[in-house]
């Protein structure tokens, strides 16, 4: 690897399949229907997310989820803006918006007379204001009948499971189910707001979810999760709705909702359900910087605006040539990857062929529940990863935006399921500049061009993205000439990314699809449309000039413990690979532990977090699933929550009420993870090989864009990477893997900070 100052990993690719997942120098990445090669591209406006107005208490909410269709492909609303004649159909969806509010007229959003559209319209908060929300399941038809879930739900997955049908022990919710048969009852949700510093009643655990009030709630069904509860403590909940209070005292930042149901985030998610939840400085100023204890500061500095306010709709926002899209420079975007049918239906695969690169036919293993009674541990329907086909920014596939000349401020997330994005700009005269990450600015603005992430040496910008990770940049469009194309482009891998470096350690992506994210046109007759532009009477600071008004360091670590990331392959199911016919033949169980000769162990069946046996090179991890109790270090604390209800959760990770802690991942996969713990902010550390060696990213400090706070971290395979953090508001919180497939499947512990409300001792 060529000397740098800052390389990312070597790329490993071994998920335990023996198949290749994908190629990208081959077809476009497989999916449903839909040939994603006959989508047009950069024909639809980038949609600019409006901000949710809200029309009843100040700071109170009642939003609700709901089904209806989107023209997310090209067509529909937008040929009467763009003059062409695509004729994709819409999308069924799901998305949240004001309970109060009417389904988009004619059913199909974005509609002027509706906040409802995906991603949902943005909430903003300020700094120090608590905000309430309603958070209601309003998946039901017009007879108030429940809908069935847009996508195909594994039941064999530890998941809510309304049902009670478990494959082990006495009936409840939240296990693993016994059916092969996918769902088609009642879709429980439960909404977490990504980075908030929440008690635990509002944070969105996974098994305090709720079903819609329908009226034809099949009998047996249970309404709510094992651990449901919200703010008020006396709902009970069968009412379709929880009720929780943020109190947004962190600093200004940029955070995001999306829903966090067990065993159902990847669809859920998938299906529509997340928006932008922004928290403002005291001032209320775009671009403030305010500190969480409501202190203005003195800031000479002004980033770019305006942003969108309340009480703008998403047309106006979004008509090309509209005053108000017009004067519009700082825009919450959100890149997804997503295939669809031609009908224009959603895809998402309903079977484990499809991660290994095969037909169903051509798996020919037993599952879980086999009927023929062969012992399985493998899931039928789980993907350990999914990557499709279509790039989806702000709810529309490939979108184009026209930019004046000016600095623009972009607040970047990755809402993927599986893919991790290496973001690229077309064109080196554009330069990008990151001032935050995901809770609050860094130290620092860092020059994005200089850094050379793809070791081309042509000087384009750059940004690397983890599920959920978010960049808050600085783009400058300036001394670019009139009618100047800027493509963004995706060059990381179609694939589960290890590291490494693009064309190198993996193919990029497909160039035809996966590979194009959106497109931006200089149009020089925007100038002067925002007073941050040139020239303006508030003009936008230089972004090299900017001194950030960071949250100082935290102290010294009260305490340190050590956790891991574990894979997990089969014990019951060998396989071996049939060259001629392209599939895996089943060649039974093992004996005495070992495969028959010329086969091995299927995998992999699930991803695990864990606790650490040592520390160094010998370490290993002690894989433990979402409710194991079989570790040494597991306690079982007696939890009372907010409703009265008494429970008991094994926890490993039990920090003491106000502590600090360093917590140093051990990444014992061939994955790079996206780790995110809830309630916490935390500074990044640092990295290192396990067993001590300078870290193979080339430095053992964190990377140039890591040096503020975040709420989640790329652990890279092979090494450690070490975080610290506040925990200060007692409770049950969780942490996981942010890939939503992983996540979904084991790869989340429950952890408890302070002690514990009663012995749960007989």
């Amino acid at each position: 690897m060529k000397n740098h100052a800052w390389t990312v990993p070597s790329a490993v690719f071994v998920l335990g399949s023996l198949l290749a997942v994908f190629t990208a120098s081959a077809a476009p990445v497989p999916g449903g229907t839909l040939d994603p090669t006959t989508i047009p591209k950069y024909v639809t406006p980038l949609v600019i997310p409006p901000v949710m107005k809200n029309d009843g208490a100040p700071n109170s909410y009642d939003i609700a989820v709901r089904e209806f269709k989107q023209q997310i492909l090209p067509g529909g609303i937008w040929n009467s803006l763009n003059g062409r004649n695509d004729k994709f159909s819409p999308t069924r969806v799901w998305s949240y918006g004001p309970a109060n509010d009417r389904r988009p007229k004619g059913g199909v959003a974005p509609a002027a007379n509706s906040q409802f559209n995906y991603p949902a319209y943005t909430i903003e908060a300020t700094s120090g204001t608590p905000v309430n929300v309603r958070w209601i399941n309003g998946l039901v038809n017009w007879k108030g009948e429940y809908l069935d879930h847009l996508l195909p739900i594994d039941q064999t997955v530890h998941w809510a499971n309304p049902p009670q049908d478990c494959r082990t022990g006495a009936p409840r919710t939240d296990c693993a189910g016994s059916s092969q048969e996918l769902y088609k009852g009642p879709v429980p949700i439960v909404t977490h707001v990504h980075g908030a510093h929440v008690g635990p009643e509002s944070d969105g655990y996974p098994e305090a979810w709720w079903l819609p009030a329908a009226n034809n709630i099949p009998a047996g069904y249970a309404t709510s999760g094992t651990l449901f509860d919200d703010v008020t403590g006396d709902n009970s909940g069968n009412l379709g709705y929880a009720d929780f209070r943020y109190p947004n005292d962190q600093p200004a930042t940029t955070l995001w909702y999306h829903d966090h149901t067990l065993g159902m985030t990847r669809s859920n998610v998938y299906a529509g359900p997340a928006g932008f939840w922004l928290i403002r400085g005291a001032n209320g100023e775009v671009g403030d910087t305010s500190k969480g204890d409501n202190t203005t500061g003195e800031w000479d500095g002004k980033l770019p605006g305006p942003a969108p306010v309340a009480g703008q709709k998403v047309l106006d926002l979004n008509v090309p040539g509209s005053a108000a899209r017009n004067a519009i420079r700082e825009i919450p975007i959100v890149i997804q990857d997503r295939s669809f049918n031609r009908d224009g239906s959603l895809f998402y695969p309903k079977d484990r062929a499809f991660f290994e690169g095969l037909w169903k036919g051509q798996l020919k293993i037993p599952f879980v529940g086999d009927p023929a009674g062969r012992p399985s541990d493998v899931l039928p329907f789980w993907q350990p990863e999914a990557f499709f086909n279509v790039m989806v920014v702000n709810g529309v596939s490939w979108p184009e935006l026209e930019v004046a000349p000016a600095l623009y401020r972009f607040r970047l997330l990755n809402g993927c399921n599986s893919r991790f994005l290496w973001l690229k700009f077309s064109n080196p005269d554009v330069e990008v500049w990151q001032i935050g990450a995901e809770q609050g600015f860094l130290d620092a603005p860092v020059d994005m061009n200089a850094l050379d992430l793809d070791q081309s040496g042509d000087g384009t910008a750059q940004v690397l993205m983890a599920l959920a990770e978010r960049a808050d940049v600085i783009v400058d469009f300036r001394g670019l000439a009139d009618g100047t194309v800027i493509e963004l482009h995706n060059i990381g891998p179609d694939e589960p990314f290890g590291g490494g470096i693009p064309g190198t350690d993996f193919d990029p992506a497909d160039p035809g699809t996966s590979g194009q994210v959106m497109k931006f046109v200089v149009n020089h007759g925007l100038l002067g449309a925002s007073p941050t532009d040139p020239g303006g009477s508030t003009q936008a600071t230089e972004p090299a000039n900017l001194v950030l008004n960071t949250e100082a360091p935290l102290g010294a670590a009260d305490n340190t413990r050590n956790v891991s990331l574990n894979e997990a392959e089969s014990e019951l199911v060998c396989v071996s690979e049939n060259l001629v016919r392209g599939a895996l033949r089943y060649r039974g169980q093992p004996v005495g532990g070992a495969c028959p000769p010329g086969s091995v162990f299927f995998g992999p069946t699930e991803a695990l977090l864990g606790t650490v046996t040592s520390s160094g090179a010998g370490a290993t991890g002690n894989p433990l699933k979402w409710t194991d109790a079989s570790d040494p270090g597991n306690q079982a604390m007696g939890i009372t929550l907010n409703n009265g209800a008494s429970v008991v959760v094994n926890v490993t990770e039990n920090p003491e009420l106000d502590a600090i802690e360093e917590w140093t991942i051990y990444n014992f996969t061939a994955d790079a993870h996206p780790i995110h713990l809830h309630l916490v902010r935390f500074e990044v550390l640092g990295r290192e090989a396990i067993g001590g060696v300078t870290s193979v990213v080339g430095t053992n400090d964190p990377l140039p864009w890591e040096s503020g706070y975040k709420d989640t971290v790329i652990s890279y395979p092979g090494e450690t990477t070490t975080v610290k953090a506040l925990f200060d508001i007692p409770g049950l919180y969780v942490w996981h893997c942010h890939i939503v497939e992983h996540e979904d499947n084991e790869m989340m512990r429950p952890y408890y900070v302070g002690d514990a409300d009663f012995d749960p001792a007989p």
